[in-house]
């Protein structure tokens, strides 16, 4: 019976690899919500990431954000029509940026 070796064990597990989502994602949004990015949408984006086991970060220009600060967001000074870009990093990133897309696109349900 032949005997597998290490590099032969290595193409095995190789061939039956499954692909895994990628951990750090990155998309721009824009600001739509007619007052932009005060306390109440400040603090649904802290609330959707704060059991989140990894990073999120928002930026704008050369300022970045920690995601899970109200204060953090606050002070982007992101108005109407500021694009924004959104990083999240960790196990179910792609996930959680969904969900964050989609407080963009639905302004946060505050201003309609």
């Amino acid at each position: 019976m032949p005997v597998a070796t290490g590099s032969d064990s290595l193409e095995m597990n190789n061939s039956n690899h499954i692909p895994t989502e990628p951990s750090l994602v990155r998309r721009e949004v824009l600001v739509k919500n007619a007052n932009g990015l005060h306390l109440l949408p400040c603090s649904l984006i802290a609330r959707t990431v704060k059991e989140f086991d990894g990073t999120v970060k928002l930026f704008r220009g050369s300022q970045s954000a920690n995601a899970k600060s109200i204060m953090d967001v606050i002070q982007l000074g992101a108005v109407c029509g500021t694009e924004l870009v959104i990083e999240v990093e960790g196990h179910g990133a792609s996930e959680l940026m969904d969900r964050l897309e989609q407080l963009f696109a639905d302004e946060f349900m505050t201003d309609r």
